[in-house]
């Protein structure tokens, strides 16, 4: 039987025939009257292409500062526009292939997140260095006369902070954004982050 011979007969039938791109176009039919006339399920999807994550050091970096630089443009509107290209270009910087050890990660967007809704919220116009630890969470650390505020932004608006002082005093404690500034109330916090 020819192959319009078997579409006849199965639509005569009551009965869905699976039909290929070659068979549909040989019987005149498009994607949408293949659907119309329920030849072929309407719930019929297309998977979505796998991609492999990236596995050289340069891809995995590159992958990481887009993702951040991307993520920072959407919010860019509260952002001042001078602090941005600042961290733009710290975290170029510490992301540089040829100083790079071992099997350390690069940036991991939730940590970069914390950070800049950090400063966004209590960091004022205070310019942190700033640095990586092997795990790709972001380090900010504020020093004035001797004493040294560091936090470690751990993703998801938790943090790790070390306070060391310059009479040698240190204290150090994980807590979440919104309760650092109680946390570091005794420290004279100001004298950090009022720093332009």
């Amino acid at each position: 039987m020819t192959e319009m011979g078997n579409f006849l007969a199965s639509r005569a039938s009551g009965r869905q025939m699976p039909i290929s791109a070659s068979s549909s176009s040989a019987l005149g039919l498009g994607i949408s009257d293949i659907i119309k006339h329920g030849l072929v399920s309407q719930k019929a999807t297309i998977p979505a292409p796998e991609f492999a994550p990236p596995r050289s050091l340069a891809e995995r970096v590159f992958h990481a500062l887009a993702e951040a630089k991307i993520w920072t443009s959407r919010v860019g509107m509260r952002l001042d526009l001078v602090a941005r290209d600042r961290y733009f270009r710290q975290l170029d910087l510490l992301h540089d292939c040829d100083e790079w050890f071992g099997d350390d990660q690069p940036l991991r967007l939730e940590s970069y997140k914390s950070f800049v809704r950090f400063m966004m919220t209590e960091g004022g116009q205070s310019k942190p260095s700033l640095a990586l630890n092997p795990d790709g969470h972001l380090l900010a650390v504020w020093e004035v006369s001797g004493n040294r505020l560091t936090i470690e932004f751990k993703g998801n608006d938790r943090l790790q902070w070390v306070v060391s002082c310059a009479n040698g005093d240190r204290t150090a404690g994980m807590t979440s954004l919104a309760s650092i500034k109680a946390h570091l109330v005794p420290y004279n916090p100001k004298a950090w982050f009022s720093l332009g």
